[in-house]
């Protein structure tokens, strides 16, 4: 009769224990992260707070950015580059209604337009003289901005501060002006684009980030003078106090924090694109008070965690010993015999009893497992055919604890199918080599692949021997059909120099098969025969393949997508069968993977199992198929149009300073352009075209004429030789040009101009 013990103090005092071991040091890890990193938290905080300002000088920066591509546009614009105002002054309306179409952008509210060659200065309200723009349009009494200065200094871009009412213009507010020489990148200048900033499209860009407790100024650090103050709750005191601070530091940089009304203030300072710096002035105290909100939620919680977790120990506990009952009865009826003193055992003590027998059972389990190494031999066969060897750390250390090693140089894969292939024993295809082999020095290791019910024969030699392989396949086949009267059909892969490669061997044999299955009336196909009856029979896509792999190559996202349908349609137009159609939709993933890995080292794309899809049961039909190619090309285009807008701005830039370089160049075409930049030349001429407005042919023609007109003009030089001189190999194609363009001849051109 088992004595009645008092279990239940037992389990209690080990669950208390347990749980008193476990939240102690938690609760100490929790105080120490809460009172000893206050100063991360208030880091962090402030970061929070700081991002709105950041973020919004980050805008400012991106519409300074977009001014540059419209000065770019402006470049290109060919009634701003060749109006000459003194000899024709009617076109002046023409630069105006100019400068207007570029206005759409709400940031600015004027553009000035200086050219060199008249010396006329045009906005969209007046136009005038240089000498009249610097003397009367600006007040010389509340700005020292001088035009020619800046046009005579080396600066490709400034930007100018100009107090309210400092400058004629529609708006009598506070401004920046950017400016800009064009063109961009030549040393020879011909104007300089102006754009006026007012200061409420300052205040509309920090919006995001001004508040009632929040200051903002705009600092120039050469004279430590406000230029601009933003705020939703203006404080004239808070900034007289911020501007003596200034004048008290080197430089506004050393400024961290100023004390106003017994208030502390934080000081944050961010450059921006220009002269000026931002600042940011925060008051301390909204740091503080959201650190001391984490405190009493903290608090608050542990508080909260302590009462609903006391009462759910105290109701688990209760309900969970229970189960242990029931444990500690099914432990003395079927664990411990009856001779066992089990009465003077607790049920802590019954459970170690019991677990120490598992354990016993476990240790033998284990050496049960050691003894059948077949197991681990079969997962890492597995492994190496998937192609997720090289994942395994030591794979090949692995492998040779259950005697599986790989001694030759070379290794294929041939797959052998057949109605009763489950009932071959593995010493029947051993003879069948040993037989086939005589003398030879070779390796086979037999795998079952129980998914598609097929043996796998990894056949190891030391030569890249395609005939032996065929030789002993024709065995395999004769002696199988023979003594089993099965259906025998046998898919070859190509050898491969490493077992690591082994995968790909094990792929084209899977495919060989299934063509086997398809066509072949031998029974017994290579992945190499195929290939060439392809040649033969088949028309395979192999230039489409072509071009996709040069679209991938050059990030061409219109050409992947459009060659990517060709090579569907190329599927339904020629009636392929769905082998040939499975092989197409392979090698289009294996193309696209291909150029991608050496272009990124990394495709994160490649991790989606679209072999698996191409060969799986499911695909039966050539929707299927097409299903497929539409995923394929939407993810390839979807992964190379991240971060586009960046992209297109620095790559315009490069294509204009290349043109600008080598438009002399007699043999400059749009090949040459497109090498250099690594591009497909129809999605450069496209890609141009959208950004511009022109062609780079019209583009290129402009320039050249622009020279040659300089030539004529400036230089002895004959037609003959300015026409090689701005690129063009033939002097009738040149003259033939000019007269389209200019409506005269070069020499009549440079007799009209010349008087």
């Amino acid at each position: 009769m088992l004595k009645k013990r008092k279990g239940s103090e037992v389990f209690k005092n080990f669950i208390v224990s347990y749980i008193v071991i476990l939240m102690l040091p938690m609760f100490i890890m929790s105080f120490i992260v809460l009172f000893h990193f206050v100063n991360v938290l208030k880091e962090e905080v402030e970061i929070n707070l700081r991002t709105p300002f950041i973020k919004s000088v980050d805008n400012f920066e991106a519409q300074i950015n977009q001014l540059t591509r419209t000065t770019l546009q402006l470049e290109l614009n060919d009634i701003i580059r060749n109006v000459n105002i003194q000899k024709m002054p009617y076109e002046a309306m023409k630069v105006k209604n100019e400068l207007i179409k570029y206005s759409t952008n709400s940031f600015v509210d004027d553009i000035f337009f200086y050219n060199y060659s008249d010396d006329y200065v045009s906005s969209f309200n007046f136009l005038c003289s240089v000498e009249t723009f610097n003397n009367f349009v600006l007040d010389r009494n509340l700005t020292d901005f001088d035009l020619i200065a800046f046009k005579e200094s080396d600066k490709q871009s400034d930007m100018y501060f100009f107090p309210a009412n400092s400058v004629f213009s529609a708006n009598n507010q506070k401004h920046l002006m950017y400016l800009n020489k064009i063109p961009i990148n030549s040393k020879k200048k011909c104007g300089i684009i102006m754009f006026m900033i007012p200061e409420d499209s300052l205040r509309n860009i920090l919006a995001p980030a001004l508040s009632e407790n929040n200051y903002i100024f705009i600092v120039d650090p050469e004279t430590r003078e406000i230029l601009f103050a933003f705020s939703e709750k203006p404080d004239d005191e808070l900034t007289e106090f911020f501007r003596k601070e200034i004048k008290k530091h080197a430089s506004v940089e050393e400024i961290k924090e100023i004390k106003v009304r017994n208030e502390r203030f934080s000081a944050y300072v961010k450059e921006a694109f220009g002269p000026f710096l931002f600042v940011q002035l925060m008051p301390n105290n909204l740091l503080s008070s959201r650190i001391n909100d984490i405190r009493i939620i903290y608090l608050i919680s542990m508080a909260v965690i302590f009462v609903i977790g006391g009462f759910l120990i105290a109701v688990l506990m209760r309900i969970n010993y229970h189960p242990i009952k029931k444990l500690n009865k099914l432990i003395e009826e079927s664990v411990i015999s009856r001779s066992t003193p089990n009465d003077k055992l607790n049920e802590l003590e019954l459970l170690e009893y019991a677990l120490m027998q598992f354990n016993r059972e476990n240790i033998n389990l284990k050496e049960f497992a050691a003894a059948n190494k077949n197991v681990i031999r079969n997962y890492l066969i597995d492994c190496f055919l998937a192609g997720q060897a090289k994942e395994i750390d030591n794979i090949l250390k692995t492998c040779r604890s259950v005697e599986l090693e790989f001694r030759m140089k070379y290794y294929c894969v041939i797959l052998i199918k057949g109605n009763n292939i489950q009932n071959i024993p593995d010493t029947d295809i051993t003879e069948i080599f040993s037989l086939t082999n005589t003398g030879i020095n070779y390796q086979i290791i037999i795998h079952r692949d129980i998914h598609l019910n097929n043996v796998v024969v990894i056949y190891g030699s030391p030569a890249n021997n395609e005939q032996r392989s065929l030789i002993i396949a024709r065995e395999i086949q004769k002696h199988l059909n023979e003594k089993y009267n099965g259906d025998i059909r046998i898919g070859i892969g190509n050898f491969y120099d490493s077992i690591f490669s082994i995968n790909t061997s094990y792929e084209e044999a899977l495919r060989a098969l299934e063509y086997n299955s398809l066509f072949s009336k031998s029974n017994i196909i290579s992945f190499n025969e195929i290939m060439q009856k392809s040649d033969q029979t088949v028309n395979y896509p192999f230039s489409l393949l072509e071009k996709l792999e040069e679209s991938v190559r050059s990030g061409d996202i219109f050409g992947i997508r459009d060659t990517i349908d060709q090579l569907v349609d190329h599927m339904k137009t020629e009636n392929l069968s769905l082998f040939w159609i499975k092989n197409i939709c392979y090698d289009t993933v294996n193309t696209i993977s291909k150029e991608l890995l050496r272009k990124f080292k990394h495709f994160p794309l490649l991790n989606k199992p679209y072999m698996e899809k191409i060969y799986g049961s499911d695909i039966n039909t050539f929707e299927d198929i097409v299903s497929i190619m539409k995923e394929i090309s939407e993810d390839v285009t979807n992964y190379l149009s991240v971060d586009r807008e960046s992209y297109e701005l620095r790559l315009l830039q490069k294509i204009i300073r290349y043109i600008r370089e080598n438009y002399q160049d007699p043999d400059f075409s749009l090949q040459s352009i497109a090498d250099s930049l690594q591009m497909s030349p129809a999605y450069l001429s496209q890609y141009f075209k959208k950004n511009t407005e022109q062609t780079i042919s019209e583009y290129v023609t402009r320039l050249r004429m622009e020279k040659a007109k300089e030539l004529l003009l400036t230089t002895d030089m004959g037609v003959n030789e300015i026409a090689y001189e701005v690129g063009y190999y033939s002097v009738p194609s040149f003259i033939r040009k000019f007269r389209e363009k200019e409506k005269v001849t070069p020499g009549q051109f440079k007799k009209i101009h010349s008087c």
